[in-house]
């Protein structure tokens, strides 16, 4: 649907869904007008046939009024209140040119019924239903005037016949000019509606779709990364067939085998790690003494690559909320990456921040950076920048994942040639994450 369609053009679509207010107030006119009207012939006129025959229109159009409501009460909560309104009006009308045929012809007293009559089409249908009631209001006291002398005074009856004939259509303009902000509004709410329907289809379309590409990345990692090893344990396993091969090549061919089966093993538990729904209970961590711990576990690493890690934080400085063996988990991973990326003889910075309600534990190096590029990419599971065999790719995707299990968040900050910062935001301890 476009929005040119949901403009509304008329006050006939203004009716909204369900039976409201103006439902109610149409049924009490209708109802005060049948009692009322029935009340006057029965104490004002006089016994005879016009008495008689107008108590007889009422007799009949009272009970197919009530007939009307019963059955078209469930067409009142639809879309089709206008069907019902528009066969309500035509009845009116039948009802009240008989009350005036009966009553004296276009000197009769029901004559200011026509009035009514229009006011309320005009309020159902607008400036279109007030033309309507003018032009069936013209043809009716046009066949009054034939059947009937007219009223000794012309401008009575001129009087009486522009009262009735522009009635309608003057109700219809007012109505019409009071709706319209409600209409435009009504439009507007209709048309935000329709546009956030289509968002939101278009967004559980875009989730689907990222659900089958990261399904499908993921599977593509995971082949790759086991199908390299795989290989080299299948020519080993050949070549171990041979009768005589000297011992040392068969324990240089067992090393390789044994080599790839912990590396393939190190995949899985990486996966196993990514994947996993810990359910750990946070506690109050020194951060200090926790980035001791972890710095300690990768001096071997340091000294190999000869790049130094340096802490600024201080024991009792920062106190965080997590769990203790994931978050060393993580915060391992992301040094393990800064000391891998630092050129020789540089320094891999660790320091703290506070943001509101949470401390973030930056990491720091002099590396080449991360392009924009890459930087998209860096929490994907099985993508890294690092050389053929000495990464899987999951490290930064396990340590996303810890930090989001329990409220925390990794960012990562990088520039070509001046290094990378990634920060891991935890909360303060006795608090919880803000965001």
């Amino acid at each position: 649907m476009e929005p040119s369609e949901i403009q509304r053009s008329g006050a006939s679509d203004d009716l909204p869904h369900g039976f409201d207010v103006r439902d109610l107030i149409y049924l009490l006119v209708r109802t005060m007008a049948i009692a009322g009207g029935a009340a006057w012939a029965l104490l004002t006129l006089e016994p005879g046939g016009t008495r008689h025959a107008v108590l007889e229109a009422f007799g009949v159009f009272a009970p197919y009024c009530v007939i009307l409501y019963l059955a078209g009460g469930r067409i009142l909560r639809t879309e089709e209140k206008r069907t019902f309104y528009f066969v309500a009006s035509l009845s009116d009308i039948v009802f009240v040119t008989a009350l005036v045929y009966v009553s004296g012809g276009i000197s009769s007293p029901f004559v200011p019924a026509l009035y009514l009559w229009s006011a309320l089409v005009a309020s159902y249908f607008g400036l279109r239903g007030g033309l309507l009631t003018a032009l069936v209001n013209l043809g009716l006291i046009a066949s009054l005037a034939l059947l009937g002398p007219l009223p000794v005074q012309p401008w009575s009856a001129v009087f009486v016949v522009a009262a009735v004939v522009l009635h309608g259509p003057v109700v219809g303009v007012l109505f019409d000019l009071a709706t319209r902000p409600g209409r435009r509004l009504r439009a507007a709410h209709d048309e935000m509606a329709l546009t956030h329907q289509r968002l939101v289809e278009e967004q559980t379309d875009l989730i689907e779709l990222e659900k089958h590409a990261a399904t499908g990345v993921l599977a593509a990692g995971i082949a790759h990364e086991i199908n390299n090893p795989l290989s080299g344990i299948m020519q080993c396993a050949r070549a171990l067939r041979e009768e005589h091969m000297p011992e040392e090549r068969r324990e240089k061919y067992l090393s390789s085998i044994l080599e790839a089966c912990a590396r393939m093993t190190g995949i899985l538990e990486g996966l196993r790690d990514y994947s996993r729904r810990r359910s750990a209970v946070p506690t109050d961590i020194d951060a200090a003494e926790l980035v001791s711990a972890c710095l300690r576990s990768v001096v071997p690493f340091c000294e190999e690559a000869d790049v130094k890690v340096v802490s600024s934080l201080e024991v009792g400085d920062v106190q965080i909320r997590a769990e203790t063996t994931q978050l060393k988990k993580a915060l391992i991973n992301v040094v393990m990456n800064a000391i891998y990326f630092s050129p020789g003889g540089s320094e891999v910075s660790v320091s703290a921040t506070r943001r509101a309600s949470m401390w973030g534990i930056a990491i720091a190096d002099r590396g080449p950076g991360i392009s924009k590029e890459n930087l998209a990419k860096v929490r994907d599971p099985f993508f890294t920048t690092k050389r053929h065999g000495e990464g899987t790719g999951l490290g930064l995707a396990i340590s996303y994942g810890v930090m989001h299990s329990f409220g925390g968040e990794l960012s990562i900050e990088s520039e070509l040639g001046r290094g990378t910062t990634v920060t891991l935001w935890l909360p303060a301890a006795g608090g919880h994450a803000h965001a």
